[in-house]
């Protein structure tokens, strides 16, 4: 059997490599590669490698793009992030026709560039059976299959065996490894190998979340909490260290839940081995669990930046939206961080903008309360993500039709702007960020 992989090119307003992979593309590929098959992997998402960053991110490259109708009336410059469709029909005439094409799609806003992907796929290997998953279809699966309708199969992030039944029938054979994404400690490795170079390697040492924030679609994507080993993390550290990884990225969601079973243990072990890492996490760890043990661990282990979620501090948008975290907790964080000596210059929190109904002066108060703790806070703008209910309760609010075409739910375009909230006001406050100066 023979698989390609493609990690589509996305369009948006804007788009940079903080450390994006297509994990789970890559494991899959893994996975039939461990039933025999030959793997080809064509990733769209190329970056400007003069302009990548000691610490792995760069940008991608980028052209900018006529916007599709649907956003004619958006006043930014619209860009396709990645290879151009033309260069991807050129790779995909180079190589063999493969059996199989997996295609992933992340963001559910991105999928023009998937069916770009599918498209051009299917005109270049007519014969070839499709597979789109991702993120995109386990969350707008009907709006997927009116949109991808080229493809062959559309599977959601949990029906991995209807994936394996649809392999066996169009191979006729029986796949002799089929494990659930769920067992962790028994999946191969990231086919990583199939890239050039590797400048980092994602570590997802879990799936889901005990905190059910309004704003979240974890919970819905994987309802229970399954841990991986830290011996079989820490194992795979050594493997891709001993290829030259010297970088690694911490994907999980809430990866600090259970930690002295989980998260210390892990630590220590790195912090243990006889070479130095790097390690950076794009999803922010929850404050609230931070004590002195973690925060000592986090030097010791090679953390080189630390990314907080806070997201506000007003005590009824905390409850409201989850009630993970209060200031309380978050100032105690701050402290042992800092007796445990890290560089709070490499702390950055999460401070989210543009709920529904939210003033932009709550965000302003939030931006302050940061500053004058000595840490820089980090503007997300909220992603309206169906199966949320945050979603399901405001959607109709929304100044787009956010349930209609996913398009819509990009928070590049502030779906929830309003007279008290405007992308003037979004304007004005990341300005604000960039010109003021932290104390000392």
């Amino acid at each position: 059997m023979k698989a390609l992989l493609i990690n589509p090119s996305i369009y948006d307003f804007a788009a940079y490599n903080f450390w994006s992979s297509p994990l789970g593309l890559l494991y899959i590929g893994s996975i039939l590669r461990k039933n025999g098959a030959t793997l080809n992997l064509i990733d769209c998402m190329r970056v400007v490698e003069t302009k990548r960053k000691a610490d792995g991110r760069a940008p991608f490259v980028k052209e900018k793009v006529p916007k599709p109708d649907a956003l004619k009336g958006v006043r930014r410059h619209y860009r396709r992030y990645g290879i151009s469709r033309e260069t991807l029909l050129n790779e995909l005439s180079c190589l063999d026709a493969p059996d199989l094409i997996l295609i992933t799609s992340i963001m559910t806003y991105w999928y023009p560039g998937t069916k770009e992907a599918v498209e051009a796929a299917r005109e270049v290997f007519p014969g070839s059976k499709i597979v789109i998953g991702g993120i995109y279809p386990s969350l707008c699966y009907e709006e997927a299959r009116q949109q991808l309708r080229a493809a062959d199969l559309i599977v959601k992030h949990n029906e991995i065996e209807k994936f394996y039944r649809f392999v066996e029938d169009i191979t006729s054979t029986t796949l002799m490894f089929k494990p659930s994404i769920y067992e962790m400690d028994i999946l191969p490795y990231p086919c990583y190998d199939l890239y050039g170079a590797i400048p980092f390697v994602p570590l997802l040492t879990s799936f889901g979340c005990i905190y059910r924030c309004t704003y979240c679609a974890t919970p819905h994507m994987h309802p229970v909490v399954v841990r991986r080993s830290h011996f079989s993390v820490l194992e795979e550290i050594r493997h891709w260290y001993g290829i030259g990884v010297k970088r690694f990225v911490v994907y999980d969601d809430n990866f600090l839940y259970d930690k002295d079973r989980y998260a210390k243990p892990l630590l220590r072990g790195i912090a243990k081995l006889p070479f130095h890492i790097d390690i950076y996490n794009p999803n922010a760890v929850n404050a609230a669990l931070i004590d002195e043990e973690l925060a000592a661990l986090f030097c010791a282990s090679g953390f080189r930046e630390l990314r907080v979620g806070l997201e506000t501090i007003d005590p009824e948008a905390q409850r409201s939206t989850g009630g993970k975290i209060t200031t309380k907790f978050f100032e105690r964080a701050l402290a042992v961080l800092r007796v445990a000596g890290f560089d709070m210059d490499a702390v950055s929190v999460y401070i989210l903008a543009g709920l529904p109904f939210q003033k932009w002066e709550t965000v302003k108060e939030a931006v302050d309360y940061l500053f004058a703790l000595g840490v820089r806070p980090y503007v997300a703008e909220y992603t309206p993500i169906p199966h949320t209910e945050m979603f399901e309760k405001y959607r109709d609010f929304a100044r787009h039709p956010i349930a209609q075409d996913a398009l819509y739910q990009n928070n590049a375009l502030l779906p929830f702007a309003w007279e008290g909230f405007t992308e003037n006001d979004l304007r004005y406050l990341k300005r604000y960020i960039r010109e003021k100066r932290l104390p000392g």
